[in-house]
Parts: structure tokens; sequence; C-alpha cells
């Protein structure tokens, strides 16, 4: 048995709740990489005492890209007893003195929580370890209000000249445009809605627990942990090109702010598309080490070769809704909904309209939802033409209820060409609109099928795991297809660009 520690930073998401404008919410989220930085830089002094695993640690400084590379834990084998904590301590006054802040302020502010346990392998100290920390995570510190003013003038400073601009830029000053400007993406004028609104995107990579906690990883995670943070720069660059800002980029999670559509005329889906390319470099060396890992096959456990992804919370916003809020929304879109799609690699995307309406689609990039999405934003038409085909399947619920629920779901295909024909009347329509309907139906067909597929899945692991199941009714079912096809009719139409109006 060895002894390995753990290093985790706070409080994060508190720190970003005081964030008002873009600059700000950077500044909130550099602030922790650079403190990890200093905390890698000054333990890397005691490597006799300290190995470290991961993150992987850039000697000569990190990358001045403009954004955070690190990521808020650390994990280390402890070769021979230290004290630690006077270290950790060191590291935060080096860091206080460096970006300008009261150094009681950051040590009251700041939680560095350690967590140093015995275990067999670095693989299991990892999946240990991270247990550890969010349970510690769990435990609320309370700031005295002199500490809270301190940190929040702190960040407001952040619209006019901070020593962090230095660090990360190599510059006095940098300019961070407003949500306005993100939103307009360079644009001269504004032309369609969307250039009045902002996507807010946190990310996160799937079954990366299991992954670096696999025995193929035990000699290899500082590796991995150098190309998750090229896989972090190649990500922020693509961000950049498009006109968003990154906010952060941390091992496989990223999070930043983009323009609905930005240069090169790319939506924010095409965008998410180049990140994923890049993303497949992490995949490559996870087949290159042939790592396996552990899931369930019924009540059985197999063990399989590991596959990861990257999945999204994307929550679009006007350009004046709260920040903070907004973030809220995208966190909540990824892990409650997009990482609770069966094999995640999954999309969640919530626009909120500044006249109040909500729309929200769930969809996993491996279906063809995602694809029919796609097609959906290259084709729609008009808005009135869309608003009209939605109306003609809400009218007609009943009547829709009655098709087949079941796989293999006979004759839905043909039963719903003539439901296109006799009452959305696909004959009446010009050769552009008709290709919309066609694709609208392709998009229902699979909606529908998918729904009662995946009812009937909650409803087999409910049984399995004895817990209660609550049987929906044919009108709840109807009512929540119709929901999920009309927001993604609605989304596909406002990232295509729907005509200005005054919001």
């Amino acid at each position: 048995m060895e002894k390995y520690t753990a290093i985790n930073l706070g409080p994060i998401i508190k720190t970003f709740s005081m964030a008002r404008k873009p600059k700000e919410f950077w500044t909130a989220s550099y602030m922790f990489s650079y403190l990890m930085e200093c905390i890698l830089a000054h333990l890397q002094k005691e490597k006799e005492s300290l190995e470290l695993i991961s993150p992987y640690y850039i000697s000569k400084g990190a990358l001045r890209i403009g954004v955070g590379l690190y990521p808020d834990r650390a994990f280390y084998a402890v070769k021979q007893e230290i004290d630690i904590n006077r270290l950790l301590d060191e590291a935060l006054v080096f860091f206080a003195c460096k970006i300008n802040l009261d150094v009681n302020v950051a040590r009251n502010f700041f939680r560095i929580m350690i967590v140093c346990q015995e275990y067999s392998s670095s693989s299991e100290a990892i999946a240990g370890l991270n247990k550890a920390l969010d349970v510690l995570e769990l435990n609320q510190v309370a700031w005295d209000s002199n500490t809270f003013d301190a940190v929040l003038n702190y960040l407001r400073k952040a619209n006019t000249n901070l020593p962090l601009f230095e660090i990360a830029f190599n510059k006095d000053y940098y300019s961070i445009g407003t949500l306005e400007e993100i939103a307009r993406a360079n644009a001269k004028q504004i032309d369609y809605s969307y250039q009045r609104y902002v996507c807010i995107v946190q990310a996160d990579g799937d079954c990366m627990g299991k992954i670096v906690s696999s025995k193929q990883m035990d000699g290899n995670l500082n590796d991995f942990s150098s190309r998750l943070i090229a896989f972090g720069e190649a990500a922020c660059q693509r961000i950049k090109a498009f006109g968003g800002l990154p906010i952060y980029a941390g091992g496989d999670d990223l999070l930043f702010i983009a323009p609905v559509c930005g240069t090169g005329d790319k939506n924010i889906l095409e965008l998410i598309g180049e990140i994923d390319r890049e993303y497949r470099e992490i995949q490559s060396y996870v087949n290159q080490l042939r790592v396996e890992v552990e899931t369930k096959a019924g009540e059985e456990t197999q063990t399989v070769p590991a596959q990861t992804s990257m999945s999204y919370g994307i929550s679009i916003i006007y350009y004046k809704y709260p920040l903070y809020e907004a973030w809220e929304i995208a966190r909540n879109m990824l892990f409650s909904k997009a990482k609770q799609v069966s094999g995640k690699n999954a999309i969640a995307i919530n626009l909120r309209k500044n006249s109040g309406s909500d729309f929200e689609v769930v969809m996993s990039k491996s279906l063809q939802i995602h694809y029919n999405l796609d097609d959906l934003i290259r084709f729609t038409p008009k808005e009135s033409f869309v608003s009209a085909v939605a109306h003609k399947i809400r009218a007609n619920e009943q009547l829709l209820g009655v098709l087949p629920k079941e796989e293999p779901f006979k004759d839905l295909d043909e039963r719903l060409n003539a439901f296109y024909e006799k009452i959305v009347d696909v004959a009446a329509k010009s050769e552009d609109e008709t290709t919309y309907l066609l694709k609208t139906k392709d998009t229902f067909e699979f909606i529908y099928k998918d729904y009662f597929i995946g009812k009937k899945r909650k409803a087999e692991e409910a049984k399995e795991n004895k817990e209660g199941y609550r049987e929906t009714t044919i009108e709840e079912d109807m009512k929540s297809i119709i929901s999920t096809f009309f927001s993604v009719l609605r989304i596909a139409k406002f990232i295509k660009g729907e005509e200005v109006k005054d919001e």
C-alpha cells in the first residue's frame, strides 16, 4: 500500500455567482486555475517527497492562451512525510501577492481541501480520493462580510485592469467583450434575432471517472493529463476563431460563451462538431492503452472497451439576462439532462426567449435527431410557415395518439405519410416547403419512436431495480412528444435566423 494525497480548490460556484459580466466571469475562473498553477509549481520543488500524478504540469508556466487550463483537483503519491499544509499556505501567499489580493482575504476566502489515504495503485487512489473530495465539498464555509466584499470588489476591478491580465495574456490590459458584443459576433448591424442572444456552454467528458480509475491508466495518468491540456488548448482556439470567449478548459471540462452564429456563418452546433473532432484524439489515446471499464448489462457486470465523448449543456439567453443564472441553466442542462441520456454523448439545449417563451431539446449525437436538427436549420423556411406546421401537429394531438406505440411500430411511416398528405397538405406547398415538411415528418417519427422506446426501457429498469414507476397516460405521452417536436422546430428556426423583432 502506498500513501496518496489529493488537493481540491473552492468555492468555485459561489465565486461565479458574484460575476455579472463576461470579464468578471473570466476573472473568477482564471483565479482558481492560476491558484492551482501556483500550488503545482510550489510542490514541484518537493519531488523527493511528492510525485505528481495529475494534472500534467508545464514546468515553465502554463500556456498563456488567456484561459485557465488547470483543473481544480490535483493528485500526488506521497514518497515521504512532509508538511503539505505549510507548502500550500506558502503557495497561497505567493498567489495572493501575484494577483494583488490581500493575503488575509485570500486565506479566508479560498478553500484548499486535502485528503490523504493509502491505496494499492494510482488508479484506485484517483477513484477513492475523488469520492472523498466530493464529500469534503459538501461542507459549506461561511465568509465574513469583509472577505466577501473584498473579493466582490476585486472582480468588479476586472472591468478596468488586473494583474491577472498580465499573467494570462502577457498584457497590462485585455479587452473582453460584453454579452452584447459576443452576441453580435462582429456583425455591423442586427439582421436576425439571434444576434441579441448568446450561448453559455458547459461541456464535460463522458465516462472519464471510470477511465482515469482503470488499471490501464496506472503510470499513464500524467501523460493522459497532458493530452487533455492539449485538447483544451485546441478547443479554445476553435472557440476564439468562432467569436466566442473561453472561460475554462481544465482537463475534460469546458466552459465558454459564444454567439449563436459566429465567424464564417457557422452556428453553435457546427462549433460543437469541431470541438468533438478535437476530442477524438482523447479517444484514440484511450484505445491505444486498451482501457477497459465495467458496465452493467441487465443484472450482470461486463468489462468492455472504454468509450469517451463530450456532452454539452447549452443555455441560449437574451444578452441582458443574468449571466450567472444562464450558467446555472447550462449546468443543469448538462448534468441533469445530457448526462442522463443513454450512452451519453449528448447535447441538451435550452432557449429562453426574452418574450418569456422557453424551448428545450435533449438529443444524443449518435442518434438521428441530431442530424435532423442540422437539416431543419438548413432548410427552415419563413417563420409563419414553421408556426403553421407546429399548429397542425398540436391541433391533431388526439389523432396522432392512435399511432402504434411499440416496436416494430408497424405501418407508422405509412400512416404519418398519409397524415402529412391529408392533414398537413404537402401537395399544396412549394418545392422548398415540401422538402421542409418531409424533414419535419422524419423528425416527428424519430421523436415518437424514441419516446416510446425510452418509456419501455425506463419501466423495465424500474422493475429490475424494484423501484416505483408511474405509467403515464397517452395524453401525457403525446403532450411530451409534441412539446419536444415543437421545441426542435423553434430552435432550428431561431438558429437559422428569425426576423428582427423589438424585444
